[in-house]
């Protein structure tokens, strides 16, 4: 039976790629006339973005760890879980599938599920056992890639049946009806190549600074592109100083205006060492640029290696660059590849088919 009131539960304080899943397909259950309520960290983004938003109930209530073990906490969400006739609880964070799970148990939620977004093993410890086996209904993966991470240290951990792909959907209509304008003042014949990512070792920009150092040897002008923020952007634009490519690579900061970036680029380069999906790449691929990446992790689900731009061996710079010198060398290439992109965004990722993935995985 498809339940009729859903909770989204997301303690989080920052904003990412599952803050921005809860919060869209949040508001689209609403839409489509489920009621909605979301349990959110008391400071969170989420929490200031779900603010005022009609038809949606919000709970700030102070989330971590440890919360599990907090007999008010718990009776908190029990109440609340009971209070709004919630029929399936959706969690984010570990933290979120102890306390909210544990509290949603408790209230006799019939459903517990959760999203997990990150292509990271779960230990084989005796809580995560529980937690798993006994507990949830459900888990949703947003790859295979992360599927099989949430296996690789216990086969046993959870029946392969209770679990559900849904991939991370986007909203095409929507992001081709923002305005967009250029970010950066083109030069003369000059090739544009994106990036957006934290500043993190994670997302391999000192790879793409060491690759930039490939592609000044060759006479094609060019220049890349970063948007974002983090921890390594002192030490990121050290690196670009001392490979002498400081003048070709361009730290933009943080980018709001994601429609405006990929409108302004040629070609994106996903440097990321692992993803759990890569929305970034998705949305490149939505505005018809070629993406190049590694073949690593869940990132061949969502990129086709020569048919929606390029996959290289991890790590090999010289590969890396001699893909893009192919893409920066043939426009032609670039738009066919381009247009592939938009196309299997349309057959597998855009937003209302994955939001019946997950409907589908609410019916189960």
């Amino acid at each position: 039976m498809q339940p009729q009131s859903l909770c989204f539960f997301n303690s989080n304080k920052a904003w990412g790629g599952g803050e921005n899943w809860h919060f869209e397909n949040a508001l689209l259950a609403r839409d489509k006339g489920y009621r909605v309520c979301v349990v959110v960290n008391r400071e969170s983004v989420l929490a200031d973005r779900l603010e005022g938003q009609s038809g949606i109930d919000l709970l700030r209530i102070a989330i971590g760890n440890l919360s599990f073990l907090n007999p008010l906490t718990l009776w908190r969400l029990v109440r609340f879980f009971r209070r709004q006739g919630v029929q399936a609880v959706i969690t984010c964070l570990p933290a979120d599938l102890k306390a909210g799970g544990i509290a949603a148990w408790l209230a006799r939620v019939p459903d517990i599920i959760y999203r997990r977004g990150i292509a990271v093993p779960v230990r084989d410890r005796l809580l995560n056992r529980l937690l798993y086996s006994r507990l949830l209904t459900k888990l949703i993966v947003n790859s295979q890639c992360t599927r099989d991470c949430v296996l690789a240290e216990n086969a046993q951990l959870i029946d392969p049946r209770r679990i559900h792909l849904v991939f991370c959907g986007f909203d095409v209509a929507a992001f081709d009806a923002l305005p967009s304008m250029p970010l950066v003042e083109r030069r003369a014949g000059e090739v544009l190549i994106g990036n957006a990512a934290r500043l993190t070792p994670q997302k391999g920009q000192k790879l793409l600074i060491d690759i930039a150092a490939r592609l000044k040897e060759q006479p094609l002008p060019f220049r890349i592109l970063i948007a974002g923020v983090g921890e390594l952007e002192a030490e990121l634009k050290a690196h670009a100083q001392s490979r002498g490519v400081a003048d070709v690579v361009q730290f933009l900061g943080f980018v709001s205006d994601m429609k405006s970036f990929h409108q302004t680029i040629d070609i994106f380069a996903l440097t990321s060492l692992w993803e759990g999906f890569g929305q970034a790449q998705v949305e490149a691929m939505e505005a018809r640029k070629p993406v190049v990446a590694w073949r690593v992790s869940s990132i061949p689900e969502v990129v086709v290696d020569g048919e929606t731009g390029f996959l290289c061996p991890p790590k090999d710079t010289e590969a890396f660059a001699a893909r893009l010198l192919d893409l920066m060398r043939d426009e032609n290439l670039r738009e066919r590849l381009g247009e592939n992109g938009r196309a299997r965004v349309l057959e597998r990722f855009e937003m209302q088919k994955t939001f019946a993935d997950l409907e589908r995985c609410l019916r189960a």
